[in-house]
């Protein structure tokens, strides 16, 4: 299994939560350089429009650092006009931005040569019921979305699904409502961002995820992180779920994934190139591992109906 790793730009500048700021604001070339210091890791997952003031040097300062333009992430969420809604908005002129912002992240995606676009759309949703008229909003979402995909053929655009936060119910709340958005704007280009601290928030098995959304061919591009299901927390990768992350990763082998995989994880208060080193220091570890599987009675344990054997088999080869 090829594991490319991509850091994601946003977590090497100044970070914040409702009560306090972390870090110093950096510009990109200082995110850039940090990021050029993370064991194993070979690209980066630019945020647009923050990274883009000017295309041609954001080019340039990947060179220099010897990093590789992954994806372009689009943010609809962080402006003030993104208050009432972006992709469902009821102004259509702030639809329209919101979807001008895909297509010209999609433009920098190109001209890096990513040709990968992931979105999520963190101001779609709602905190009542009777606020939303849901026929109207699930109408707006798809067919903009297919119509953005369709004018941009060559490029692919990953939404990335969300449970909660900021608001407490978001129309791409899981996996399904981001493949039933796929699944009806029928387009080949149009997939799925699976970030596996949302899969767990959601009620998901992030490994159970994956093999539904690779049978429908809607797997474009995976985040790593960790949490404890209830909250978003963007924990070092396989620090809290290491028996899910293994059973992901054994999964993603056995599917054989050959995007990237970005590390979408928080330091806050803590040193970001140790933290996102030690994310992609345990994932290969236990890459390790999930390629050894088909070696123990993994099929034998599924025949049988006997799950005690595989889960003894692991742990004798990780506590020896």
């Amino acid at each position: 299994m090829t594991l490319q790793f991509a850091a994601i730009t946003s977590f090497f500048g100044q970070l914040k939560d409702r009560f306090k700021f972390y870090h110093e604001t950096k510009v990109l070339e200082e995110k850039l350089s940090l990021i050029s210091q993370v064991e194993g890791n070979q690209g980066v997952e630019l945020i647009y429009p923050y990274d883009f003031k000017d295309k041609y040097q954001t080019k340039t300062q990947l060179e220099k650092n010897r990093l590789i333009g992954a994806a372009v992430n689009v943010d609809i969420k962080g402006e003030m006009i993104w208050n009432q809604r972006s992709l469902t908005a009821l102004s259509a002129e702030t639809r329209k931005k919101a979807f001008d912002y895909i297509a010209q992240g999609v433009e920098m995606s190109r001209f890096l040569g990513a040709n990968l676009v992931t979105v999520c759309p963190l101001q779609d949703g709602y905190d009542y019921h009777f606020e939303i008229d849901y026929e109207k909003s699930w109408q707006y979402l798809i067919d903009g979305l297919k119509e953005v995909a369709q004018s941009n053929p060559d490029v692919r655009i990953s939404i990335e699904y969300k449970f909660q936060e900021p608001l407490s119910h978001y129309l791409v709340g899981t996996a399904f409502n981001a493949l039933y958005v796929c699944l009806k704007a029928n387009v080949p280009n149009l997939g799925v961002t699976l970030d596996f601290g949302h899969a767990l928030q959601a009620g998901e098995n992030p490994a159970e995820t994956m093999t539904i959304l690779a049978r429908e061919n809607k797997l474009f591009h995976v985040h790593i992180n960790d949490n404890d299901g209830k909250w978003d927390w963007d924990l070092i990768s396989g620090s809290r779920n290491l028996m899910s992350y293994l059973e992901f990763l054994y999964m993603m082998k056995k599917i054989d994934y050959r995007g990237w995989i970005a590390l979408d994880v928080t330091p806050r208060h803590r040193n970001p190139i140790e933290i996102f080193s030690t994310s992609i220091y345990i994932t290969k570890k236990l890459a390790k591992l999930a390629e050894r599987l088909d070696e123990f009675p993994l099929q034998e344990s599924m025949e049988k109906d006997s799950p005690q054997l595989i889960i003894r088999k692991i742990y004798d080869e990780l506590i020896k």
